[in-house]
């Protein structure tokens, strides 16, 4: 506990839709609960699990929480289970399971502060908490409204649109902070009349830099093993489909092929290979010259080790301008400069000002070859990947993301009992 704050330890309830062991919770839900946890803070979490867990897995799964956390005090683990069909039902079934849940947790538990991650969490949480008088952060993550019309899910205008969006405002409106993950989301926010926000604050999806490790040069054993030895190595991670444009990705690396002659394209990914294999095919690529690897958010950045450049391609639709790609910061914490398309938060801005990669305006081969180009010309620089990780550190550090937060958490528990 830290001297000078409260006498007895802040209390909150996390509530994620996402379930323990999904990568996002990985890298976005359980360091910013452990750096927290160590400035005095206790947890109660609530995840949706979307297989049904045994006894045996519950334990295995806290056990590694404790272990990642520190402390088998500091975290209490509540899983639900995840429901998917028929959709609507099921999400309203888990959206009422989430917050009986949660109203339970607060009285056992003396809750403090309820913290929503996106905008089902939130739905369960929140009148949760303003039944029972608890201070609510509502952490929104992005535009969910608008994500599922710009995905083709939702009509525009339809009912679901519609109500997610209603809930979107009242929720923020009600909520005693709202926290976003780009400057471009807080303008955007700035400008709707129907918001009068109480507080907000800009916390980009965080790397941890202390397990993203800087690598001034590649890692020549690892690549070796890989097959990538002497290779210009081009470097994809994460899930495929949706918004990631795959089909983009792979013409820029035909591209790269005729101005760089011994590219190669790692992919590292937990997607189907089936779903990669049938993309190369359509793209006419060697599959000699693409390497797939399936990896655990644990090893990611050994694999980074082997790679000059990270690239990211996202569809550049209205609601990724709340985005923060987790990858971005992986790739920059291990010194890899970055190739990406704009409009995808504030990536694109941050890439210019820091001179830390290339940005394609659009998805033809002749922007392609000029963002190659740019880039080629930037790796000249010995600074470059130094310059790359310093960004990291400086913008999108887990440190100064749990900072925020407890900043945040200090601020609404200022009014709690001593």
């Amino acid at each position: 506990m830290v001297e000078g704050r409260n006498i007895r330890p802040r209390k909150a309830l996390y509530i994620s839709y996402n379930g323990l062991t999904e990568p996002i919770v990985r890298s976005q839900v359980i360091p910013y609960l452990a750096g927290l946890s160590k400035k005095g803070n206790r947890f109660c979490l609530i995840t949706y699990e979307k297989k049904r867990l045994t006894r045996i897995e519950k334990d295995d799964l806290r056990a590694d929480l404790k272990e990642r956390v520190g402390s088998a005090s500091a975290i209490r683990w509540f899983p639900l289970r995840y429901h998917k069909r028929p959709t609507v039902p099921a999400t309203v079934f888990d959206i009422g399971l989430g917050f009986f849940c949660s109203f339970y947790i607060i009285l056992r538990y003396g809750i403090d502060i309820v913290h929503a991650r996106a905008i089902v969490a939130a739905m369960a949480g929140y009148p949760a908490s303003k039944l029972l008088g608890k201070k609510f952060i509502f952490d929104t993550r992005g535009i969910d409204s608008e994500e599922y019309v710009d995905a083709g899910s939702w009509r525009r205008g339809g009912l679901k649109h519609r109500f997610v969006g209603w809930a979107e405002r009242i929720i923020s409106n009600g909520s005693d902070y709202v926290v976003v993950l780009t400057r471009r989301f807080l303008d955007i926010l700035k400008k709707d009349r129907r918001l009068h926000l109480k507080a907000v604050s800009v916390i980009p999806c965080a790397v941890d830099t202390s397990l993203f490790t800087f690598f001034d040069k590649k890692d020549p054993e690892r690549s070796l093993k890989a097959g990538l030895n002497n290779n210009f190595v081009f470097v994809y991670s994460g899930s495929l489909g949706t918004w990631y444009m795959f089909d983009e990705m792979l013409e820029l690396f035909k591209t790269a092929k005729s101005m760089v002659k011994n590219a190669r394209l790692l992919i590292l990914t937990q997607t189907d290979v089936g779903f990669v294999e049938r993309a190369l095919k359509k793209a006419s690529l060697d599959p000699a010259d693409v390497v797939i690897k399936t990896v655990g958010y644990a090893e990611m950045k050994d694999h980074l080790a082997m790679a000059d450049v990270g690239i990211s391609f996202i569809k550049p639709v209205f609601s990724k301008l709340s985005s923060s790609p987790v990858k971005f910061g992986e790739y920059l914490a291990c010194g890899l400069p970055v190739l990406i398309n704009r409009d995808i938060g504030d990536t694109d801005n941050m890439v210019r000002a820091e001179k830390i990669g290339a940005v394609v305006n659009g998805f033809e081969i002749s922007e392609y070859e000029r963002a190659l180009g740019e880039l080629l010309g930037l790796m000249k620089d010995p600074g470059l990947r130094i310059r790359c990780r310093k960004s990291a550190e400086k913008y999108l550090s887990l440190d100064s993301a749990v900072e925020e937060y407890e900043n945040i958490y200090e601020g609404l528990s200022c009014g709690l009992k001593k």
